[in-house]
C-alpha cells in the first residue's frame, strides 16, 4: 500500500499542503520546527485515530482556525484505491469520511491505512513504564486484529464501571452479590480472556523475527528476547511457536490474528479463578488488581534486562529491531507492506544501525524519513528517493545536492 496524495489543511503550522509522494523512499528535510513532524503525525492520525504527540485533540489545528483536516489517497494491492478523510474540531471532537461517506465511529478507520513509526519516542518500549510497553501492544495488534480494537474498547468500559462499584462498596460495605459486582466481573473476564490471548499470539509471533533481526544488527552478538509478561498466571498451551517456520506463518500470508477459540478459554479459565481469589482484597482496596490493565513485556539482551542493564546503543538497537519486526509482522497479517514513518531517527543511531534502517527503508515500500540534512544518507540511495524540502509549513520538491 502507498500514499499517492496527501492533503492538510490548517493542521499545526501547515496551512495549506498538498503532496504527491513517491512510492519508494521520500525524504523531508528542514531546520527543526518547519512542519516535517507534521507530516508523519498526520499520517499516524489517518492510521490509528489518535495524535503521535497532542494531549488534546485542538492542539492539532493551526492557531486561530476552528478546524483541521487531513485526507490522503491510499492504494492498496489488495483492495485497491480509497479516500480517507480526519477533520478535527475545536470540541476535540474528531470526524470521519471513507470515499466522501461519514462514518460514526473513528474505529471504522483502523486497518484502512497501515504504518510503522519510528522515532525518539519508541525508547519507552525498552527504557520506559509498563504503560508505554502495553501501549505499543495495543497500538500493533489493533491494526490487524478489528476485533482485538472493540473487545479493548468494551474492557475499557467495563473496568471503570467495576472500579467505580469496588470503590462504592470500599465505602459503604455490602454484600457483592446484591451490588452486581459478579455481573461486572463476569464481563470484564469475558473480554479480559480475549485481550490475553490475543497479545500472548502477538509477541509469540514478533519475538523470533525481532531476535533475528537484532542478530544482523549486532553482526551476531546479542540475543533479544521478548516475554510476555501477563497479570495473571496461566497453562501454556500445546501449540508452540516452533509450529511455524520463523515463528510466523510465512507460507500462507496473510495469516489471521483473530482465532483459537479453545487459547482464549484457557485465559479465561485462569482470569476467572484467580479473579475470585482477590476479589475480598479488591473490595478493601476498592480497585481492579488484575488484568490487562497491568501487564508488561519483559526486554531481555543476551538474558539481562534491557530496561535495567541494556546502554542506551543497546535499546536503541533493541527498539530498532522491535520496529522492524513489527513491520514483517504487519505484512504478513495484512498481505502487503505498511507504510513506514521514520522521523529524525538518523541521529540517534550509529553507522551500522544507521545502514541497516536505510537498507530496509529503500527496499521495503513507500518510507517517510525526516531529516535536518541528508549528509548521512548515501548518494545511491539519495538518487532512487523522492527528497522534498520543508519549511515554515510549507513543502517543495528538492534535490540531492
Amino acid at each position: 500500500m502507498h500514499i499517492d496524495k496527501l492533503n492538510l489543511t490548517s493542521f499545526r503550522c501547515c496551512t495549506q499542503l498538498e503532496m504527491s509522494p513517491g512510492s519508494g523512499l521520500n525524504i523531508i528535510r528542514g531546520e527543526n520546527a518547519q512542519g516535517k513532524t507534521s507530516i508523519l503525525e498526520a499520517l499516524w492520525l489517518l492510521t490509528t485515530t489518535r495524535s503521535l504527540r497532542a494531549f488534546r485533540e485542538s492542539e492539532m489545528i493551526e492557531r486561530g482556525q476552528e478546524n483541521a483536516h487531513i485526507s490522503a489517497s491510499v492504494v492498496r494491492e489488495k483492495m485497491g484505491e480509497i479516500e480517507i478523510q480526519v477533520s478535527i474540531h475545536l470540541s476535540d471532537r474528531k470526524t470521519l469520511k471513507v470515499n466522501g461517506s461519514k462514518r460514526a465511529r473513528m474505529v471504522d478507520l483502523i486497518g484502512e491505512l497501515n504504518a510503522v513509526f519510528f522515532g525518539s519516542p519508541d525508547m519507552a518500549i525498552v527504557a520506559g513504564e509498563p504503560s508505554d510497553r502495553r501501549h505499543f501492544m495495543n497500538v500493533e495488534i489493533a491494526q490487524i486484529s478489528p476485533k482485538y480494537i472493540h473487545t479493548f474498547a468494551s474492557y475499557k468500559k467495563v473496568l471503570e464501571q467495576r472500579n467505580k462499584l469496588l470503590r462504592d462498596l470500599r465505602d459503604n460495605p455490602r454484600g457483592a452479590i446484591q451490588s452486581g459486582l459478579d455481573a461486572w466481573t463476569e464481563q470484564l473476564i469475558v473480554h479480559g480472556g480475549l485481550l490475553f490471548e490475543r497479545r500472548q499470539f502477538y509477541l509469540d509471533r514478533l519475538a523470533p523475527i525481532a531476535d533475528r533481526i537484532h542478530q544482523e544488527l549486532t553482526d551476531g552478538k546479542e540475543c533479544l528476547e521478548i516475554r510476555y509478561l501477563p497479570s495473571i498466571h496461566f497453562e501454556e498451551t500445546n501449540e508452540t511457536i516452533d509450529d511455524y517456520p520463523d515463528g510466523v506463518m510465512e507460507e500462507r500470508p496473510p495469516f489471521v490474528i483473530d482465532g483459537s477459540a479453545k487459547d482464549i478459554s484457557l485465559f479465561t479459565a485462569a482470569f476467572r479463578e484467580q479473579m475470585r481469589k482477590i476479589e475480598p482484597d479488591e473490595i478493601r482496596r476498592g480497585t481492579t488488581l488484575i488484568g490487562p490493565q497491568r501487564d508488561d513485556i519483559q526486554i531481555l539482551i543476551n538474558g539481562k534486562e534491557a530496561r535495567l542493564f541494556g546502554s542506551q546503543g543497546q535499546q536503541r538497537t533493541a527498539a530498532l529491531a522491535l520496529k522492524l519486526a513489527e513491520f514483517k509482522l504487519i505484512e504478513l497479517c495484512v498481505g502487503e507492506p505498511p507504510i513506514m514513518l521514520l522521523d529524525d531517527v538518523m541521529s540517534d543511531l550509529d553507522d551500522a544501525r544507521r545502514m541497516h534502517l536505510l537498507r530496509h527503508a529503500s527496499t521495503c515500500g513507500q518510507t517517510f524519513l525526516t531529516c535536518t540534512a541528508i549528509r548521512s544518507i548515501p548518494t545511491e540511495m539519495l538518487k532512487q528517493a523522492n527528497i522534498w524540502n520543508m519549511s515554515n509549513g510549507e513543502i517543495s520538491t528538492g534535490n540531492f545536492e
